[in-house]
């Protein structure tokens, strides 16, 4: 017992930080990923999160909030005392818009303690976070700068939000901020985007991916023929171009909710082969995904590091993506499904017939990568090397 007690006292004590949107998504489900991941494996860790949905609670919150996020007092003393009181090694920050705000960091760096940001959008880059605009991939805000996101209205199509968000990001440029964290990229495309604003040469950065805690029966994967596409049901997320273009006589299970969905029922209602399921536990997409030919990925955007992708490698299901961002880099670089142009019917199709006669090699090679890559054990490895670099 003794001897367990010191391992576990060696382990560094973390301090997780986390905003929550008022409409959870994959950021959430890391944090909470991580959280388990590090008491697993033995780590004293505390949480301090706040969420956007205290917004509706006050509106002084609500006048004050383009001056607190930039800088949030309430932030930043609170984190100070649970450094203090908790003898925290690491501040390992997730979201920290709006509410948090980069307070967070100095509070860390005043008391000696190394931040680290794991970056799950492209916030720090665009104000809106996913470098889309007016239907389409813009880099803006990247190449000319932040005013076009405001002449714009990036930001939930509003001027006067997106000036907030840029003028958090213009204060923090002019001091540093963001080139005195350590980082942790979920993969190589995002670090690439942030040389612009960092430099290629930042000492302190690392690529992790995410990872899913998903059990799989040790049995022959079956193969039903159907397909299947998880996520919010949001023009972006290419629901419309599927529901639009799907002729085919295969079925299609359509798992999630959003601003798309009256449509999407609406021609589920015409054509026999559409099937809306809703919302689900996971269990329930699970049992759909493990037997589908194939996952439908049919994103507009670059994404961060999509979490339905580690599941579907989990379940040995191959991914049909659409070319751009990390989704198709995930999926070339494992060679664990097929790729199609945005938006492009033909394209889509030719995947599909790829997709279905390589289904064997695909759904061999997906599984391989997720026992590889996406499981919490090799993770950990890669989060407990990231700490001692960070600390040294």
């Amino acid at each position: 017992m003794p001897a367990m007690k010191n391992k576990t006292a060696s382990k560094e004590r973390v301090l997780m930080v986390h905003n929550f949107y008022q409409i959870g998504g994959g950021e959430h489900t890391v944090f909470e990923n991580e959280k388990k991941l590090l008491r697993e494996n033995g780590h004293y860790l505390v949480e301090y999160t706040r969420d956007n949905a205290e917004l509706n609670e006050s509106k002084i919150k609500k006048i004050l909030l383009p001056f607190t996020a930039v800088f949030s007092f309430k932030t930043y003393r609170e984190i100070k005392r649970i450094i203090r009181k908790e003898k925290i090694d690491i501040v390992h920050c997730h979201n920290t818009f709006p509410l948090i705000s980069p307070s967070v960091y100095y509070a860390a760096w005043s008391c000696g303690v190394p931040a680290v940001q794991t970056i799950h959008n492209f916030r720090f880059l665009c104000p809106n976070g996913v470098f889309f605009s007016n239907g389409r991939i813009c880099e803006d805000c990247l190449h000319k700068g932040l005013h076009c996101g405001i002449k714009k209205g990036c930001y939930r199509e509003s001027r006067i939000q997106t000036i907030v968000v840029a003028n958090m990001l213009a204060v923090h440029r002019l001091l540093g901020t963001y080139k005195k964290l350590r980082y942790i990229f979920l993969t190589d495309f995002n670090r690439k985007k942030f040389h612009k604003l960092l430099g290629s040469k930042i000492k302190h950065e690392f690529i992790k991916p995410n990872f899913e805690y998903i059990t799989t029966p040790d049995v022959n994967k079956t193969n039903d023929g159907s397909f299947v596409f998880i996520g919010r049901l949001d023009k972006n997320k290419g629901i419309d171009f599927l529901m639009d273009n799907w002729d085919l006589q295969k079925e299609l299970y359509i798992f999630g909710n959003g601003e798309l969905e009256e449509y999407v029922r609406s021609q589920c209602e015409k054509n026999e082969k559409l099937h809306y399921m809703g919302f689900q536990p996971q269990e329930k997409i699970w049992e759909y995904l493990s037997k589908a030919a194939a996952m439908l990925f049919p994103t507009d955007l670059y994404e961060g590091f999509p979490m339905t992708i580690i599941e579907a490698f989990a379940l040995g299901t191959p991914v049909i993506c659409s070319d751009i961002g990390n989704g198709a880099d995930i999926i070339k670089k494992e060679d664990a499904g097929t790729v199609f142009k945005p938006r492009n019917k033909e394209s889509l199709m030719y995947a599909i017939k790829e997709a279905e006669n390589n289904y064997k090699k695909f759904s061999a090679n997906a599984k391989k990568a997720y026992d590889l890559h996406y499981t919490p054990d090799s993770n950990y490895e890669k989060l407990k090397s990231i700490y001692k670099a960070v600390k040294k």
